[in-house]
Formats: structure tokens, C-alpha cells, sequence
């Protein structure tokens, strides 16, 4: 019974990353003494913006071949001065504004996917040496980007709620149900798991794997886009270096959640948990009035633990 037990918990790791967010939330509430609801709605917020950003970069790691999106946080920056600038402060520019943020996150998914697919450069570094261009290209805007504010309709959809669960969260579960959809009840998504598993068998199988992984990218890209986009709303503008935390943290949401790093299994639920898990972290941190320094190194500690434990769930799957 005890085995059967733990069988059903390696089968849904999921469950660890929710569990271990609503334990944080319990100690958060103890040692702030201010237990409520309210304190894991607004950490709940503020973890979507990591989800959004870290299922796009589950897509890539779930592909396998040592995947991984370093692009993100560049991405988030240059998109989040871009759709600033292009609204406005005006509701007319709203579309325009997030086309054109998309369609920025979207070019440097390709080009992402370039390097990595047709270039055979590995993922690690083609999407950093892209991410640094990225960067380049935010400071050259931020440079001579004089103001700029998001609708107040996109402002108001942030920061709003319906019925006490803000409309972000609402938002967040839906984009993630549809990511779920089509990671398990769609042919790209099967074929993305297969390869993850094993690409040459995949390839066998007659699974064009070149464009499912270049897929993976434009999907990361758009996604990191969509993050920056919502960030800068909620924050209230724009900033160099906006999407730096989301670096490391979009990996470890997307492996505290239960992704296999190796590729081949991933879970949509499991991202969404350990974005919340990762926010809620920081909280404590910062409750406990840990220096910055010593956050930033309790943060990479617990990404490095994390890589340890997932890597011998994957060798021992």
C-alpha cells in the first residue's frame, strides 16, 4: 500500500510544487502574522507573470536535446519598452501595442531557432549570444524612449478582479489550459513529447523534428513577449533589466514543477505550481528581511537543489 502510495506521487509530481506553495503560504502567514486569502491572491499575481514566461520556456526544455531558452529575460524588457511606447496611455494603441510586442517576441523566437536548429549551435549559447542582442537592442530604445504608458483598459484588466481572484490569475489558467490542450490532445504536442524522449526514434517515426523544435522557440518567444507586455502594466512601466529575476526563475518553475530537464515529460500544472512556489519564496524572504544579496543566493541554491533532484527523477523514470 505504502509503495502503491508513492507510485501515485512519482506519477504526479505535479502535487509537489502545489503542496509545497501552500505549506510556504502557511508559514508566510505565521511568521507575518497576517494569514489570509488576500496575502496568496497577490502572490498568486504576481506568479503569473513568471507562469506565462516559464511554459513558454517549458515547451522548449520539454523538447529535449538539452533545450533551454536564455532569451526570455531580454525579451521581456524589449517588449515590455516597446508596448509602453507604442500605446501610449491610449486604448486605440492597445492592439497595435501587443501585436507589435508579439511579433517582436516571434522574431526572436526564429531567430532563436536558427541558431539552434539549422545552425546546430546548442541551445545555451545561441540563446544567450541572441539574448545579449536583444539587450542591445532594449538599451538603444530605452536610450531615446522619453515616455510612454500602457492603456488604461490593459491597465485596468491587470489590476482588476472578478469576484475577489484577479483577472491575471483567471487569465494565466486559461492561457494554461490551453497550453494543455495542446502539449496532450494535439499532434504537435504528441510529437514534441516524442522527440523529447528520444529524438533519433522520433525521427524514425517520421516526426519532423527540426520544425517541432522551432515551434518550441516561436512559442518561448511569443510567451516571454506576453510576460514583459503584462509586467510593465502591473509594475507601472518599463525598466532596464525588468526581466532579469525571470532567468533562472523560469527554469525552476518549470522543473520544481515536475518537467523532466532531459525532455520528454512535462506538466502544465506542475509550471503553474512552481511559479507560485518560487513567488511565494521571495515573500518569505523578504518577511524575514533577508539582505539581497542573500536572497538572490538562497534563489540559485534552490534552482541548483532542484536540477539534482530532477535529474535523478528522470535517471531513475
Amino acid at each position: 500500500m505504502k509503495r502503491v502510495g508513492l507510485n501515485r506521487l512519482e506519477n504526479t509530481p505535479w502535487l509537489w510544487s502545489l503542496l509545497a506553495s501552500f505549506l510556504m503560504w502557511i508559514v508566510i502567514g505565521v511568521l507575518s502574522k497576517q494569514f489570509s486569502l488576500q496575502t496568496l491572491m497577490i502572490n498568486a499575481t504576481l506568479a503569473t507573470f513568471l507562469a506565462i514566461v516559464g511554459l513558454g520556456q517549458m515547451f522548449v526544455i520539454t523538447g529535449g536535446d538539452g533545450g533551454i531558452d536564455l532569451s526570455i529575460p531580454y525579451v521581456m524588457t524589449l517588449t515590455a519598452f516597446l508596448s509602453e511606447g507604442i500605446m501610449n496611455g491610449s486604448n486605440a494603441n492597445l492592439l497595435k501595442g501587443i501585436l507589435i510586442s508579439l511579433v517582436a517576441g516571434l522574431a526572436v523566437g526564429f531567430a532563436n531557432s536558427i541558431l539552434v536548429v539549422l545552425l546546430k549551435i546548442p541551445s545555451i549559447v545561441a540563446t544567450l549570444a541572441m539574448g545579449y542582442i536583444v539587450d542591445t537592442a532594449g538599451l538603444v530604445y530605452a536610450h531615446g524612449f522619453s515616455s510612454g504608458q500602457a492603456s488604461p483598459l490593459l491597465q485596468h484588466f491587470v489590476k482588476a478582479n472578478f469576484l475577489g481572484v484577479p483577472w491575471m490569475v483567471i487569465a494565466t489558467i486559461i492561457v494554461a489550459i490551453i497550453i494543455g490542450v495542446v502539449l496532450n490532445h494535439t499532434p504537435y504536442g504528441r510529437r514534441l513529447l516524442a522527440m523529447g524522449q528520444n529524438k533519433r526514434a522520433a525521427q524514425l517515426a517520421g516526426i519532423r523534428t527540426k520544425r517541432v523544435q522551432s515551434i518550441s522557440f516561436l512559442l518561448s518567444g511569443v510567451l516571454a513577449a506576453l510576460g514583459g507586455v503584462m509586467l510593465s502594466v502591473y509594475v507601472g512601466g518599463a525598466f532596464l533589466n525588468m526581466g532579469s529575476p525571470y532567468l533562472l526563475e523560469s527554469i525552476g518553475a518549470v522543473v520544481i514543477g515536475g518537467t523532466f530537464v532531459s525532455g520528454g515529460k512535462s506538466t502544465v500544472t506542475g509550471t503553474l505550481g512552481g511559479a507560485l512556489f518560487l513567488t511565494l519564496v521571495v515573500t518569505l524572504m523578504e518577511v524575514t528581511k533577508l539582505a539581497i544579496g542573500l536572497q538572490y543566493v538562497v534563489e540559485g541554491a534552490l534552482v541548483i537543489l532542484v536540477l539534482l533532484v530532477a535529474n535523478r527523477r528522470t535517471a531513475g523514470a
